[in-house]
């Protein structure tokens, strides 16, 4: 992707769990671990502590994590790669209309409430993506 290291982004996402006593290591339970980390910046943000740049950096280090977890995790394996919407933000699409943007779930996780947790959109992504979703 053009401009965009995303193996680097990757490390940088890692190192941030590190010092964070948590470990990143694209599993499904390194998510919770991300939940965490998220809950905690999500407290700061409530409290007027961290800008919208660091939010949004912040956003996109982790989001690109979560995304190639879930290309680890069964996202690869189902057509899915990384591409960017129109404004240059990284998304996972896989050619055939249907997209995961992980920065901007992280994104609304940190501003947001739990209801934005990334742990349960890890497993909704991936239940939709095995086609355990039933159409109404």
């Amino acid at each position: 992707m053009a401009d965009l290291d995303l193996p680097k982004i990757c490390q940088s996402a890692v190192a941030l769990a590190r010092q964070n006593g948590e470990d990143f290591d694209y599993t499904p339970e390194s998510i919770t671990a991300l939940e965490r980390i998220l809950a905690g910046q999500n407290q700061l943000f409530r409290q007027g502590r961290l800008t919208d740049i660091y939010v949004w950096n912040l956003s996109v280090m982790t989001g690109v994590y979560l995304g190639q977890t879930l290309l680890y995790c069964g996202l690869a394996d189902r057509g899915y790669s990384w591409k960017q919407d129109r404004d240059g933000v990284p998304m996972l699409a896989d050619g055939k209309g249907n997209y995961v943007a992980a920065v901007y779930q992280v994104h609304r996780r940190i501003r947001g409430e739990e209801d934005d947790n990334v742990r349960a959109f890890f497993e909704s992504v991936l239940d939709a993506a095995e086609g355990l979703w039933k159409q109404q």
